[in-house]
């Protein structure tokens, strides 16, 4: 990202071209290309545009009238002409960028477009509208996004001297931002603000910033100004563009990180430098627990996240639960749906877990995962590749299970989970026994007396299929007599 301030020696700003809009009545637009460092991009600009910037610095400056330009009324469409004039505002811009040496004033600075793309004054305007608006901001929204820019910015900032000239206490002061910053509970970062199309866009390939060549998943920073988050949401950006998140660790309640490209969760549970080329198995040993005493201590001091309850990573390329959940051995919701987990595993550390959520997934099979989910209250496994329920046969704490859109043919395997003392609600729709004549009778039936109190695909059942499954769960109980016998 670019720096005025400290790049200024490295900074040049020309107008390689011109183009002439047919469509908007013969409009001619100057093609601004602007670099610092290594960080460029261009700005389209008209003549009339420069005219509004000169009469600003005209008159709050008090530079050269005579610096610009003139307006041409005659011939101003002839391309011998427009290439001069191109040449003369190229001259222009560099004989402002001679005069600001240090430091834009703010109206050039947004004609070249360094508050969208430069650390310093892409921060005075953040600085601006939480002088205005922060309180409002935080008293109307749960959450704020931010930019993966902004969030580089903030950053960035706090390791910079001061600038020159700084506006303390005025509506431009850094202050403002890092004030609401450490106000904030709940953050979204995202590659670009205010874009509906972010997630098609930015989650598997390289796309840039606005015309720069600045590229969001590149960007590296730090969270040390957001030290009351307690809700930290990613999407479309992966969490290893942190580099330290310590802070964060002892008070940090929700991780969210939707549509991204990761495929181990410990991309996010350690996703600072510290632990970016870890082995996990080596670093979290199998005898990791919350109680672990003398090694084990340490571990938890630096690594575990101490109040964290909710991991939500919908939407990534999980392939596996890997060790790195034992970090957060006070887990209750951990949301994994949209990946490619086949296994489930790494549980049985996590003795607060009460919901887990691996729709569309690819399990195929559930072996006895009362041994490592023991306490589990919901279960949503929709989308999957399920014929057998057998393996949930002993949740005996689970209420509601969610099995819709897996390939569970026999009703037989409804009676694995109908023992279940305390479940109320079953999804069983888009399974082909889902398909088959009299569908919710015959699977009430298998609750026996419980039938009443099931709901079955979000639907208690009719008096009349209530009814139905009472004289069947009659011919069930018949039979297993009979075959005591």
């Amino acid at each position: 990202m670019a720096c005025y301030y400290r790049q200024n020696e490295e900074t040049s700003v020309t107008i390689p071209k011109y183009t002439n809009e047919t469509s908007s009545g013969g409009v001619t637009y100057y093609d601004i290309k602007v670099r610092i460092a290594k960080v460029e991009w261009m700005v389209e600009r008209r003549y009339r545009d420069f005219a509004q910037l000169h009469d600003k610095l005209v008159e709050e400056i008090a530079i050269s009238k005579k610096l610009l330009p003139p307006k041409k009324l005659v011939g101003n469409k002839q391309p011998a002409f427009l290439e001069q004039r191109r040449e003369q505002l190229e001259g222009y811009l560099q004989e402002l960028l001679i005069y600001f040496r240090t430091e834009l004033p703010r109206a050039l600075a947004e004609f070249l477009d360094l508050n969208k793309y430069d650390i310093i004054y892409l921060l005075q305007d953040l600085a601006k509208l939480f002088y205005e608006s922060g309180d409002a901001l935080l008293s109307s929204k749960k959450e704020y996004n931010l930019s993966a820019l902004e969030v580089f910015a903030i950053s960035e900032r706090l390791s910079l001297p001061c600038p020159p000239n700084v506006d303390r206490g005025g509506k431009y002061d850094f202050s403002h931002v890092l004030d609401f910053c450490t106000q904030l509970v709940a953050l979204v970062v995202t590659p670009v603000k205010d874009n509906a199309s972010y997630a098609q866009d930015y989650n598997t390939v390289d796309v840039p910033i606005g015309r720069s060549n600045i590229i969001p998943n590149r960007l590296n920073f730090n969270l040390n100004a957001f030290r009351n988050l307690k809700t930290l949401k990613f999407s479309a950006l992966s969490t290893e563009n942190i580099v330290d998140i310590e802070l964060l660790k002892p008070t940090l309640q929700t991780i969210c990180v939707h549509n991204t490209t990761i495929q181990s969760i410990s991309q996010v549970l350690l996703c600072d430098n510290l632990h970016k080329h870890c082995d996990v198995p080596s670093l979290l040993p199998e005898t990791f627990s919350p109680a672990t005493p003398a090694n084990g201590s340490a571990l938890i001091s630096t690594d575990a996240w101490q109040e964290l309850t909710e991991l939500d990573l919908t939407g990534n390329l999980l392939t596996q639960i890997d060790g790195s959940v034992r970090t957060a051995p006070k887990l209750r919701r951990l949301v994994l749906e949209q990946n490619r987990i086949r296994a489930v595993q790494n549980l049985a550390e996590l003795p607060h877990l009460q919901l887990l959520s691996l729709s569309g997934n690819l399990i195929a099979e559930c072996v006895d995962w009362h041994l490592t989910m023991g306490n589990l209250v919901t279960l949503k496994l929709a989308q999957n590749k399920l014929k057998s329920l057998k393996g949930l046969r002993k949740l005996l704490s689970l209420v509601n299970l969610d099995l819709s859109c897996n390939q569970i043919e026999e009703l037989d395997e409804v009676d694995y989970v109908a023992n279940l003392p305390l479940l109320e609600a079953l999804r069983l729709t888009g399974n082909p026994l889902a398909g088959s004549v009299d569908y919710r009778p015959r699977v009430l039936a298998r609750f026996h007396e419980r039938a009443v109190e099931i709901s079955l695909d979000n639907e208690r059942g009719s008096q009349q299929e209530l009814d139905t499954a009472l004289v069947l769960s009659a011919l069930l109980l018949s039979k297993q007599r009979q075959r005591h016998k």
